[in-house]
């Protein structure tokens, strides 16, 4: 920790980044492995910084891009533009589950090249939430885009995974949660490690 500096005795200290941080170094390490980290709630800022390691590996070479996921979202627009990034870069994106993958990172997951889960992976099938606000006009209108946003993100699950787009809607809808062989019997993984 340092204090900035001409800052006055008492004032609040600030974290600055060393070049030996530990998380830095490490985050540099794996970048430098094409390895990608995606842990914890993804948010549209969070997702930014995937899309942008992504796009960044891709450019500097077209060897495969590891995602290693321990994540969850309840978004459309992250899943989607992840799922579209992934889809359109040259490197091939290989994906492997470490921990838990909820909600529309599924999505994410189902879309990548090569799949894999741990042993103890679990997935968990959820339509997304979202807050909507308005006079009625504005809600209907709303719930209207939702359900057509939902209906588009289960059918690309659906052709990602081989399964009827009715099994796989039925499945966000009730909250489905698959451990490893589950899923790699329902087409979300290729292979339990």
């Amino acid at each position: 920790m340092a204090k900035p500096s001409g800052s006055p005795a008492g004032s609040s200290v600030r974290r600055v980044q060393h070049p030996s941080d530990p998380s830095a170094s490490l985050h540099q390490a794996l970048f430098d492995r094409r390895i990608v980290m995606v842990s914890g709630a993804v948010d549209g800022d969070k997702a930014g910084q995937v899309a942008s390691a992504l796009i960044s590996l891709d450019a500097m070479g077209d060897d495969p891009i590891e995602l290693r996921l321990s994540a969850e979202s309840d978004s459309l627009d992250v899943a989607f533009s992840l799922m579209d990034i992934i889809r359109t870069l040259d490197a091939p994106v290989n994906a492997t589950v470490a921990g838990s993958v909820g909600g529309t990172m599924v999505g994410v997951l189902a879309v990548c090249r090569r799949r894999r889960i741990g042993g103890f992976g679990q997935l968990h099938l959820r339509e997304p939430r979202a807050e909507l606000t308005g006079v009625a006009a504005e809600l209907e209108r709303q719930a209207t885009d939702m359900t057509n946003r939902v209906e588009l993100f289960a059918r690309r699950m659906a052709e990602a995974t081989g399964r009827p787009f009715e099994h796989v809607e039925a499945d966000l809808r009730t909250g489905r949660h698959l451990d490893a062989a589950a899923a790699l019997a329902y087409g979300i993984v290729d292979e339990v490690q």
